[in-house]
């Protein structure tokens, strides 16, 4: 990507102080593909707790990480960011300081999108990387139209493919960080009981956040191939070959109930796979974020309880449409590897 007599590009993240973010903006530091570029990470305050201790956990040897200050519903914030930069990390949440009191207030996050949209094609961005999500709508026949955290995440993903020179989607599955909120995943008794209102029998893709969305943006190491090689990445194969496409980043299948198996014999602790019902989990999923969130929370667990099995990504794509392994040669992480890398032991 960069050569000796060339300046180092400059790669903007968002979100970088979140699982996603933080995980990009370590994996591109250490991205031997990208040579010596620069990452500036966006953060809402450059001297908050959790930003002081993303410079502390990754700053190198000469400086290549700085913060800036960013907010994606401040426009005037994201070109100041943006401005001489080739390439940028973008995700968008759902989530809000303000409570979601009606289903009308998610609309926040395409006010988001937007914004960071607008000023990439403002400053000539090269390369546009975005986490993104498949359209519910479509892939449920309509039968689920309110999952709009995910719709939401799609419609962002048109207007920059349609604004931006080059984009490519990462397309994360469940959040195996999701499993420390109490919907999730619970301690009863001294028993850790897993508790998603999905049948035991059902498979799901999940992945690692933090690890996971950074090898496949920047890769490190990958431990299938021999001590010196290095596998690909989005931003080191760059536009000619990732341009306008999509990777799943999620890990095989796993049937819901293989949560507690699995984390038995990683952890040494009683667990159980009981299954709140669909009324409980989204009452207790959306009393963070406010109510107007209860029926997306609600509609996504519905469909991926009866999606079809012989698909994937939230039963959006046949297996054979997925070409991360054939491009990136990287993997999204099983739960055993979650559970071993974070020494994770339960709520």
């Amino acid at each position: 990507m960069t050569s000796s007599n060339q300046h180092p590009r400059t790669i903007v993240v968002l979100g970088s102080t979140g699982s996603q973010g933080r995980g990009v903006v370590d994996s591109l530091l250490h991205e031997t593909n990208l040579g010596s570029c620069l990452i500036r990470a966006v953060t809402r305050n450059v001297n908050s707790a959790a930003a002081r201790q993303l410079l502390h956990d990754f700053q190198t040897p000469d400086n290549r990480l700085s913060l800036v200050t960013g907010d994606v519903y401040n426009s005037q914030s994201l070109h100041d960011a943006f401005r001489g930069a080739y390439g940028v990390f973008a995700v968008t949440s759902e989530r809000t300081s303000k409570r979601i009191e009606k289903e009308e207030d998610m609309k926040h996050e395409l006010q988001a999108g937007w914004n960071i949209i607008s000023a990439a094609k403002s400053c000539h961005i090269q390369h546009f990387v975005l986490s993104s999500l498949p359209n519910m709508k479509e892939v449920t026949a309509g039968r689920f139209k309110k999952i709009f955290h995910m719709d939401n995440k799609f419609i962002i993903e048109q207007w920059a493919k349609r604004d931006l020179p080059a984009v490519t989607c990462l397309i994360p599955g469940f959040f195996f960080t999701n499993l420390s909120r109490p919907e999730y995943c619970r301690r009863e008794n001294g028993v850790v009981r897993f508790c998603p209102p999905i049948p035991g029998s059902k498979s799901v893709q999940w992945l690692d956040p933090v690890h996971d969305m950074g090898v496949f943006a920047a890769s490190r190491l990958h431990p299938d191939l021999n001590a010196v090689s290095f596998a690909p990445s989005v931003f080191a194969l760059g536009i000619l070959q990732t341009k306008n496409k999509n990777y799943v980043v999620a890990g095989p299948k796993m049937r819901m109930e293989d949560f507690a198996t699995i984390f038995e014999r990683v952890t040494g602790q009683s667990a159980i796979y009981s299954p709140t019902t669909m009324d409980e989990w989204a009452s207790a999923a959306s009393r963070a974020v406010g109510p107007g969130f209860k029926e997306d929370f609600c509609q996504m667990m519905e469909w991926v309880s009866i999606a079809p099995d012989d698909k994937i990504c939230y039963g959006a794509l046949d297996p054979a449409d997925d070409h991360s392994w054939n491009d990136l040669h990287v993997r999204a992480s099983t739960f055993e590897e979650w559970l071993e890398r974070t020494g994770w032991t339960g709520p």
